[in-house]
């Protein structure tokens, strides 16, 4: 299917569920990705292992060797040449699994935009020559996909995402603790979820990550009526994850009470990002997946000015 430069421009202004019809994973994210982000990231790579990409500025304990002489002449300022193995990142894509996923309502499911979300960045990373890594979490579905700069690696991991299902009870917590012992240098964790579940335990897992020097970034995945609880008419409220839960309520008669619950979860939610440094964003399965990314660009670019350059 090939694209015009003038239709590849309005792309990502299409709604997920337009997407969802133009093809599979890897032709949503092509989409995406060369319609948003094109040309967002220098990479210098010449074909060698470790080739010359930036300066940032000395830190105590780095190598002499590497300080640019030239250009503390120049500036009267000490900076370490950088190379392309110190700038480009690890990253690893945590993706739930459980059941509650699967919920969607009047649009695509939360699992299916994540999945989408999830194969967009993992293109991105792609090209700006990142290595990417994949794993799930739920129970017996828990996949390992290890990190490859590689563009051929990106096939392997759509096919990856599209044979998953989701299914069964959330062990988000236990995944991260699984994925912190395979991080064998400073990373980029990125999960995707709904964030349902044991609040405690799953902040404590991501607080045990940023305590080893690795970034976290969570996309908390939901639909318009979780968020609004816009039902109308009397509705049976199923359980995905444990399926033996089933009620039969009318929504106005507990409206209220969910949204103070939801809004008290979500309160929590945040805090407890903030108080352990994660990027968060809430992302409803109505809004554009150009968002996402272009979410995760601002904070990189960020964080490497804040950094002298380093990713």
């Amino acid at each position: 299917m090939a694209l015009s430069r003038s239709k590849s421009k309005k792309l990502e202004l299409l709604d997920p569920q337009t997407l969802a019809r133009i093809g599979g994973l890897e032709l949503v994210s092509r989409t995406v990705v060369d319609g948003v982000m094109s040309g967002m990231h220098r990479s210098t790579h010449k074909g060698g292992c470790c080739d010359f990409d930036e300066h940032r500025p000395y830190s105590q304990g780095d190598d002499l060797r590497l300080i640019d002489w030239r250009l503390l002449a120049r500036s009267d300022r000490y900076f370490i040449k950088q190379f392309e193995d110190e700038t480009n990142l690890h990253a690893w894509l945590l993706l739930d699994t459980s059941g509650s996923m699967r919920y969607g309502g009047s649009t695509m499911s939360k699992f299916d935009y994540a999945r989408m979300t999830a194969a967009c960045l993992a293109r991105l990373l792609l090209k700006q020559r990142d290595s990417i890594g994949l794993m799930t979490s739920s129970g017996s579905q828990r996949q390992v996909v290890p990190p490859r700069p590689q563009a051929s690696h990106f096939m392997s991991i759509i096919n990856r995402l599209q044979t998953l299902e989701a299914d069964g009870a959330t062990a988000l917590h236990e995944s991260v603790t699984d994925l912190l012992s395979v991080l064998k240098r400073r990373s980029l964790v990125v999960v995707f979820s709904d964030c349902f579940g044991d609040l405690e335990q799953f902040a404590h897992a991501l607080q045990q990550v940023r305590l080893r020097g690795h970034d976290v970034l969570v996309f908390q995945v939901l639909a318009p009526e979780e968020i609004s609880f816009s039902f109308r008419n009397p509705s049976i409220f199923e359980d995905l994850e444990a399926r033996s839960v089933r009620l039969s309520v009318h929504p106005g008669a507990i409206r209220r009470h969910y949204l103070e619950q939801f809004e008290s979860f979500m309160q929590r939610l945040h805090e407890k990002m903030v108080e352990i440094d994660c990027e968060f964003l809430t992302l409803s399965t109505e809004r554009h997946l150009g968002d996402s990314l272009a979410y995760y660009l601002r904070r990189r670019a960020a964080r490497r000015r804040l950094q002298g350059g380093r990713a």
